[in-house]
């Protein structure tokens, strides 16, 4: 969705670097040279994945630190999959004191396509070892695992040295393989301007007054396949700018009208300027799916994009078509998908996305399976982690697995960052104190701020040398635009304009206006904001936050989102991180921490990602009848204040996803988390059943060691409540991935004995004849009672769940959840004996591979029955 514009100006230092070329060969360590100490302070490789069979150019980043003397020595590297060693060698590198070189060396992965690898560095000083770490993916469709990030910013003079900066500092530190060119057209519904010739202009003026160059476009976009990251359009799905008939021939009849008003449907996108108003259009209209599919066409065929990025508005009520006729919305958005999947087929692996937002038309996108992958921006509806993982496990079945791309704007609520207040500033010329409008922060605001030679100066704190985001909150009641020349340090960086308020209301206070992000030392530092010969309008000033994202908040939604199966588009051009659903918004910046956490986080998700994500993934029953921690709280459903304990399975292991979020609620947006206490020690119990036959038990995290698995050491045993295995994990900070090898044996028949289930407040007895196996599922009366199975179904597609029971009681029923998810509420009639047996059958639908089905008494007042056996037909 798109929303007002806020402007970013940067102020930027240099590096300058040695740099060091190696070839592949394995060599003996080399003694480190005497007085240098060694720091591997980055790693990263050259493309955002690799096809497989190629090789991957690895860098890493050698630095001299004591100023003692060179270092000479090896800068050892092994390249990893899930914990196993894939291959290993050392390169020689040697660095001046205080000095910094970059050694590059190539290695080729195995030819396996769609797999991630970890490639761990270190080097040796006399008592420490250094270490640093990057990934590779080996996948020839970005699509199987996509990774976004964006681009907002088109100039003139963009160079190709210039525009592969921008890709490869997103590419080497993020892996990220898919970029959306955010507002990079002419006009909604005509995104390419063409001269009368067909040919392009130098340049178009974008619906926010952007000058935009075709060239820059065409620049990066060549930039970014050089990488082997695809250039995805940004792209509004159904609407079009004020005078669209005049200038592209649209018609209105095509149009959208509120079923409450009969008013056309319409949307202005800044506030303070009534020229941009969008109108929006019937996604199942046939004519505008014609028109607008071929201007999807043309913008790959233009532009040389990779297909097409729809977004829409999400629901704004009921609507109707100008002949009134109620329209489905949603379903029209699937359908106006499906079409331009069919438009771009002639080119061939050209891609579709969509934006449901919030959910809207994402069930029906989903089950069309038209879109390459699903993208969704979450708000009111996904507002919890357990809701967020709903959504994408709903995602994931509804569409056959393809994979779920989250937009979430961490902290879009909140003013996050140390502030300022105006009224404690040093002021100049004719400024004055007040506290005559209500909603100001402090103890008031600074008014009469207007004149030539007016001014307020703060005095700021910066914590640490990096980016900082000056946001200011005003008020502007004048019917125009303001603007102010701002300062850092008596130094000029840049002119801010001050939106007015179209109500005209002085009470109303606002944070849009243009950001500036200069890049501060730490220390202390004036900010001043003054009218200069150029400026003009009255404004009153509040305060001023330095804009900055709250690192703990980031830090857990990432994890959530990653242990839940989803990407986050989060990172982008000039290494800025989505503040709010405008993507050019700069009004936080990441602190230091959080930017090396994003490092390893981005290494990890794609080392791991054959954990994460892909179609061999997915979720099972997280209940609490699985996993336990001893003293410490968990839960399956992300509840605040515990370890959520979410699991999943592949083909070959258990995962389980530990999200630490204690001390903390079970939501993900808002600013103000507190740093989960770390725990150590962790001695974890997670029930198996009879089938599973663990051969190994890992334990990885972002938060520790670059990513680095670790084998543990477990035993495998079984109490009243059935077959488990037990094993310690060393530490948890924000996120831990467990991982456990396994084979399974399916049982004869498939047949799976109730009584050698995983059982919660039920007994097991063999009183009555005629059970199969050892005895049966007996006292299953209580509430919260049920029996835990894992089953294999050897094929995808329709099956049948077969539950053997007794039942000599009252008519009874049950809860049959597959995977976590309930589909169906079975009878379980009497047989008038407990000693008769008979069958009761539950159709389903399911992927090859393993499945947990949990049959369950949720309140204690469904009846009791005796529970033989489960078959998986």
């Amino acid at each position: 969705m798109q929303r007002r514009i806020r402007r970013r100006r940067t102020v930027t230092g240099a590096v300058t670097t040695m740099t060091v070329v190696a070839g592949l060969f394995a060599a003996a360590p080399a003694a480190h040279a005497a007085g240098g100490t060694v720091s591997l302070t980055d790693a990263y490789v050259d493309q955002a994945r690799y096809n497989p069979g190629s090789s991957a150019t690895v860098s890493a980043v050698v630095h001299e630190t004591s100023g003692a003397g060179s270092w000479s020595g090896n800068v050892n590297y092994t390249v990893t999959h899930l914990g196993s060693t894939v291959t290993s060698g050392a390169v020689p590198a040697t660095v001046a004191a205080n000095g910094t070189s970059t050694v590059t060396f190539s290695v080729t992965p195995p030819s396996t396509d769609f797999t991630g690898y970890l490639v761990q560095l270190s080097a040796a000083n006399p008592t420490t070892v250094s270490t640093a770490a990057t990934a590779i993916d080996v996948s020839s469709n970005w699509t199987h695992f996509p990774r976004f990030g964006y681009l907002t910013s088109y100039p003139s003079g963009t160079t190709s040295a210039s525009a592969d900066a921008d890709i490869a500092a997103l590419v080497q530190h993020y892996h990220l393989n898919a970029l959306q060119f955010y507002d990079w057209m002419w006009r909604h519904e005509n995104p390419v301007e063409h001269n009368a010739d067909s040919s392009l202009p130098a340049t178009w003026t974008g619906w926010n007054g952007d000058v935009i160059s075709t060239d820059a476009i065409k620049t990066y976009i060549a930039a970014a396949h050089n990488r082997d990251v695809a250039a995805m359009p940004y792209s509004m799905s159904y609407a079009a700018l004020q005078n669209y008939q005049t200038v592209s021939g649209v018609s209105p009849s095509w149009g959208l009208d509120y079923v409450s008003t009969g008013l056309p449907w319409s949307f202005q996108m800044k506030p303070d300027d009534p020229n941009t108003v969008m109108y929006l259009f019937n996604p199942a209209n046939t004519s505008w799916q014609n028109y607008i599919t071929a201007k999807y066409a043309d913008q790959v065929n233009s532009m040389g994009f990779d297909g097409t990025h729809l977004d829409q508005l999400g629901n704004w009520g009921a609507m109707k078509d100008t002949l009134g006729n109620t329209v489905d919305l949603q379903s029209g958005l699937a359908s106006l998908v499906s079409a331009t999947k069919s438009a771009l087929s002639a080119t061939s692996g050209k891609v579709v996305g969509f934006n449901a937002v919030d959910g809207f038309g994402g069930p029906n996108v989903a089950a069309a399976q038209a879109s390459d992958y699903l993208y969704s921006e979450l708000w009111d509806n996904h507002e919890t982690y357990l809701a967020v993982k709903t959504y994408i496990d709903g995602q994931e079945q509804a569409s056959n697995g393809i994979p779920s791309v989250l937009a979430g704007y961490v902290n879009s609520r909140d003013d996050a960052g140390p502030s300022y207040e105006a009224e404690n500033g040093a002021f100049g010329g004719a400024v004055s104190f007040a506290n005559d409008h209500p909603g100001y922060t402090g103890t008031g605001f600074v008014a009469n701020f207007g004149q030539v030679g007016d001014s307020v100066t703060f005095t700021v704190s910066a914590p640490e040398a990096r980016q900082y985001s000056l946001v200011f909150r005003y008020a502007n009641a004048t019917g125009g635009d303001a603007t102010r020349t701002i300062k850092v340090d008596g130094n000029t960086i840049g002119d801010v304009k001050f939106p007015f308020d179209t109500g005209n209301n002085w009470n109303n206070w606002y944070t849009n206006a243009d950001i500036v992000t200069p890049t501060l030392s730490a220390g202390t530092h004036t900010v001043t904001v003054a009218v200069g010969s150029g400026d003009s309008g009255y404004i009153n000033l509040d305060n001023l936050v330095l804009g900055t994202f709250d690192t703990t908040s980031v830090e857990l939604a990432d994890c959530a989102f990653a242990a839940s199966g989803a990407t986050h588009i989060e990172l982008g051009q000039g290494d800025q991180m989505l503040a709010a659903p405008y993507f050019p918004d700069h009004s936080k910046q990441m602190t230091n921490q959080l930017h090396s956490w994003m490092k390893d986080y981005y290494d990890f998700i794609t080392g791991y990602e054959n954990l994460l994500y892909g179609p061999d993934v997915h979720s099972v029953d997280s209940g609490g009848q699985f996993v336990s921690i001893a003293g410490v709280s968990t839960s399956g459903n992300a509840s605040g204040g515990s370890v959520w304990t979410n699991l999943k399975k592949t083909s070959a292991d258990d995962v389980i996803q530990l999200v630490n979020l204690l001390g903390n609620d079970g939501t993900w947006r808002d600013a103000g988390k507190a740093t989960p206490p770390a725990q150590s020690n962790l001695a974890v119990k997670y029930y198996i059943g009879p089938n599973e036959n663990p051969t190994a038990v890992h334990v990885a995290s972002p938060d520790s060691a670059h990513d680095a698995s670790t084998s543990l050491a477990y035993t495998v045993a079984s109490d009243a409540n059935g077959r488990y295995i037990t094993f310690t994990v060393p530490s948890l900070n924000n996120w831990d991935m467990v991982y456990v090898d396994r084979t399974f044996t399916t049982p004869a028949s498939n047949q799976y004995e109730a009584e050698s289930a995983v059982l919660t407040n039920v007994t097991t007895n063999t009183n009555h004849p005629g059970y199969t196996g050892t005895g049966f599922v007996d006292n299953f009366y209580q509430a919260n009672s049920g029996v835990s199975f894992t089953v294999n179904a050897a094929t995808a597609g329709s099956h049948t769940l077969v539950f053997r029971y007794g039942n000599g009681g009252t008519d009874a029923s049950r809860i049959v959840a597959v995977d976590g998810n309930q589909v169906a509420t079975p009878a379980f009639p009497t047989l008038g004996t407990w000693d008769a047996w008979s069958t009761v059958s539950v159709p389903v639908t399911l992927t090859a591979g393993l499945h947990t089905v949990v049959t369950w008494d949720d309140t204690g007042s469904r009846n009791a029955i005796n529970l033989d056996n489960l078959t998986l037909q």
